[in-house]
């Protein structure tokens, strides 16, 4: 799929933030939140190894949701599409990363397990939240935060956490209307406060 990214975090000490994203329409890649939290540099990159800075410009610790803009644009926009996921609806994430200089493209398979409203955390673990989503089946690993859910019709969901007690659960969460439409986002490119880092 060539809307998958590759997402680089900088910042929170010697380590690099991993995680994935995705292309939208208009250009902008959304991704998991905590994957960018504290950054003071992001990089993305595409199937075909083009790299590009790019900005925040939007970041919501609640839902655990960031929208990245590349300096250059990347990969090709996928359809988000606008009926949410569905029991037992299947289909796949696409992970995608630079091992070695090579770029890796992987298509692993999904089903919708259930439709929830999902009593969880901030990602400081700061205050309670409720997340509007969907728990999902499917082999989710680290640095798979901030994929997307592709299932018939488009992008359905972001996914945000695995489960730590069930092994092939995780969660993802409905994209807001404001990000698909574009409504919610920084109209000029001016980078937003991504928060503090998060201890490992």
């Amino acid at each position: 799929m060539a809307a998958a990214i590759d997402v680089r975090a900088n910042g929170c000490g010697p380590r690099i933030g991993f995680g994935s994203g995705t292309v939208i329409n208009g250009g902008d890649i959304v991704t998991a939140a905590h994957v960018v939290a504290g950054s003071t540099s992001v990089e993305v990159i595409d199937g075909n190894g083009a790299r590009a800075p790019a900005k925040v410009v939007l970041f919501d610790p609640d839902l655990d949701l960031a929208v990245l803009r590349p300096a250059d644009a990347l990969g090709t926009p996928l359809t988000i599409r606008s009926m949410e996921a569905r029991e037992d609806e299947v289909g796949v994430l696409v992970r995608i990363r630079e091992l070695d200089g090579v770029m890796e493209i992987e298509q692993i398979d999904v089903r919708v397990i259930r439709e929830a409203n999902i009593s969880t955390t901030d990602i400081y673990l700061d205050r309670k939240v409720v997340r509007d989503g969907f728990e999902i089946e499917s082999s989710v690993n680290i640095g798979d935060s901030g994929v997307m859910v592709v299932l018939p019709g488009g992008g359905a969901g972001v996914v945000w956490a695995r489960s730590n007690r069930v092994d092939g659960r995780a969660w993802a969460i409905d994209l807001p209307t404001g990000v698909i439409n574009g409504t919610a986002l920084a109209e000029e490119l001016v980078p937003v406060d991504v928060g503090q880092c998060i201890p490992n």
